[in-house]
């Protein structure tokens, strides 16, 4: 490892700072964007800063960042889950019925996850067994789903006597903090723990950066990718459950674009398309600035069409950025 000496006489490892470098410095910048969005914040909205605006907005990203672990999971092993906007809808419009038939608050909650995750793995038997695109697979399995849902609300919303147990898992407190985003730092703390920790994580690694290499070195790569999907439609349904429980109702295209802000929010954290790169900070600090764009957009008063427009610019503009990077 080569030896450079810096200006005070000192030897530093320049083989090992450099790679440490080049791995936080997408969430550094990312990170120093959020602190320019905040700090012009309060010139368009002078109550920006308050306990209320700042926990709202935070209940806010977390669906989009709770999504987002699931689908960088997913592009870590090289793939793309279409479906999860569409999974959260499913989760949410069975939740309400389920209660609307007088199902204990806490077996809701059990078949709501136990329904993503068995989504997820149709997703992920489909594309693992049936060798198909894991494109094609996500964009029929998110049409199946949305048109069934529309087929049982017959395109109208669904609502009924929710109890406060379950308005509570979305719409509480736990003293200022709202419990959607408690749930998601568990989650993003989980999902840094599982990436960083065990061997599982290193797998999922290795996957996405050669599938072959990962196959010839032992590794299961068809049990893995099941699972991968099966947790992104476990995480799609957290999310579900947490917006059902805060509107206590079903809103027909409630979740349309989630899939979108998912990718976007993952994309611009640093994670590659091509698979084997991105961290779970950078996933979260793409949700962050996403919000924070969003809500900058609506103190600007644009319309919906034109944050939708300014999405797609900075999903391509990261892309971009990260091919010339590569």
């Amino acid at each position: 490892m080569e030896l450079k000496t810096n200006l005070n006489g000192k030897s530093v490892r320049k083989g090992k700072l450099q790679p440490m470098f080049k791995e936080y410095q997408e969430e550094t910048f990312l990170f120093l964007v959020i602190l320019i969005i905040l700090a012009i914040s309060p010139i368009f909205s002078p109550e920006f800063f308050s306990t209320y605006n700042l926990f709202n907005l935070l209940r806010q990203i977390s669906y989009t960042a709770i999504i987002s672990v699931g689908m960088l999971l997913v592009i870590l092993i090289g793939g793309i889950d279409l479906s999860v906007g569409s999974m959260m809808q499913a989760v949410g419009l069975s939740s309400i019925l389920l209660l609307q038939n007088q199902v204990p608050v806490w077996l809701v909650v059990l078949i709501g996850l136990l329904f993503g995750l068995f989504l997820g793995l149709i997703n992920g038997v489909l594309i693992t067994f049936g060798r198909l695109q894991p494109f094609i697979v996500t964009l029929g399995t998110m049409v199946i789903i949305e048109g069934v849902t529309l087929v049982i609300t017959k395109g109208k919303g669904v609502s009924g006597d929710v109890s406060d147990s379950f308005l509570m898992i979305g719409a509480g407190y736990l003293g200022p903090i709202p419990v959607p985003v408690i749930i998601m730092v568990l989650i993003y703390l989980a999902g840094y723990f599982a990436l960083t920790k065990t061997v599982f994580g290193r797998h999922i690694y290795a996957l996405g950066s050669n599938r072959v290499s990962a196959f010839n070195s032992g590794i299961n790569v068809s049990k893995i990718q099941i699972l991968i999907y099966s947790f992104s439609g476990l995480f799609a349904a957290v999310a579900g459950l947490l917006v059902a429980s805060r509107t206590g109702a079903f809103q027909p295209g409630g979740a349309t674009g989630m899939e979108l802000n998912a990718i976007a929010a993952v994309v611009v954290g640093g994670a590659s398309l091509a698979g084997g790169k991105g961290t779970i900070g950078g996933t979260f600090l793409g949700a962050l600035l996403a919000g924070l764009l969003f809500n900058l957009l609506v103190f600007l008063n644009m319309n919906t069409y034109i944050q939708q427009f300014i999405l797609g610019i900075i999903i391509l503009a990261a892309v971009i950025i990260s091919a010339f990077r590569r």
